[in-house]
């Protein structure tokens, strides 16, 4: 009987805080993800998906279905996660747009109306 071996895959985070990344790949990053709503903005949705993908390999997070990264950016906790856009929940304070990552969503889950 034969045996299959199989490397091990390091296993990637699905979310990740950029205050554990070097300094110099969030710097990267957070470019790569100006870049990024930049091209969302002239409606190049090549462009933006490629920066997203760029943005994925750099700081190494699990590869998310939708292909879209978002960062938390809860008024309540400050967190900054980075994690896939498709789990992102979202309020409305004024007329600016929050996104919460989950755990905030379910730790402190804010409306805009507070």
């Amino acid at each position: 009987m034969a045996i299959a071996v199989m490397p091990h895959a390091p296993i990637q985070p699905r979310e990740i805080h950029p205050h554990r990344l070097p300094r110099t790949v969030q710097v990267a990053f957070d470019d790569l993800m100006a870049k990024a709503d930049r091209a969302a903005d002239h409606r190049d949705l090549a462009t933006y998906a490629d920066r997203h993908h760029e943005a994925i390999q750099l700081i190494g997070i699990r590869p998310p279905a939708s292909g879209e990264l978002a960062q938390c950016s809860c008024q309540n906790c400050y967190c900054g996660a980075i994690f896939d856009a498709a789990t992102a929940r979202t309020y409305m304070d004024g007329t600016v747009e929050f996104v919460q990552c989950e755990t905030c969503a379910d730790e402190h889950r804010l409306t805009g109306d507070e």
